[in-house]
């Protein structure tokens, strides 16, 4: 027994643009305002996890550079040492 293949958030956004285009071309809307309306609310969608995904790259970035000022420090002051670091 075959298990059905779970969509992706990514698929499920793909999908739901192929929809509202679908949508678009049967209703034969030429109007630029109404398809401008359309993108702008896709494009607040997709920025909120743009802007998520940006946050956590910045935030674990920023964890690691400060773990390794904390390690240099720590180095430095001899507070650790590393038997295979000669210096």
């Amino acid at each position: 027994m075959q298990h059905r293949h779970k969509k992706t958030r990514k698929e499920k956004i793909i999908a739901d643009y192929r929809h509202q285009v679908y949508i678009l071309k049967n209703k034969n809307i030429s109007s630029n305002n109404s398809t401008l309306a359309i993108s702008v609310s896709g494009n607040s969608y997709v920025n909120a996890h743009v802007l998520r995904d940006v946050f956590k790259a910045g935030a674990l970035s920023f964890f690691i550079v400060a773990a390794q000022i904390i390690l240099f420090v720590l180095l430095k002051k001899n507070i650790i040492t590393l038997s295979m670091l000669k210096y």
